[in-house]
């Protein structure tokens, strides 16, 4: 099976296209460094073709909060339309999803908890 991993050569990202290879599975580690670009869009149609699943786990490169809202409504949109285009049958994304719902200390846009916080106990 083809996967691509959004944000494959990340911290996160790299351990997922480690595992989903020692699985046995194709797997495209996208990332501005191996010619994928979620914010131009540059690399997308040929990274996704032939892909069953996109797999983000991208990360914003900045953490002010018009910034970080920004990379993922421009990211987001152009995967999407990306995977559409290329018939990609499966999204999964990681998310911080909830995570307003935990104990609070310092407030981030990006996050609400500060990463000191961790791990937390719910």
């Amino acid at each position: 099976m083809k996967i691509v991993v959004i944000g494959g050569t990340g911290l996160i990202g790299s351990k997922l296209v480690n595992r989903l290879k020692n699985l046995k599975h194709e797997v495209i580690a996208a990332s501005p460094s191996t010619g994928v670009n979620t914010i131009t869009g540059e690399g997308l149609a040929e990274a996704f073709k032939g892909a069953e699943i996109v797999v983000d786990v991208a990360n914003s490169p900045s953490f002010e909060d018009k910034a970080v809202l920004n990379f993922f409504e421009t990211s987001g949109r152009n995967i999407l339309a990306a995977e559409k285009a290329a018939g990609v049958g499966h999204h999964i994304a990681l998310s911080v999803v909830g995570t307003n719902q935990a104990p609070t200390g310092k407030q981030f846009a990006y996050l609400p908890l500060s990463f000191n916080q961790w791990p937390l106990k719910m």
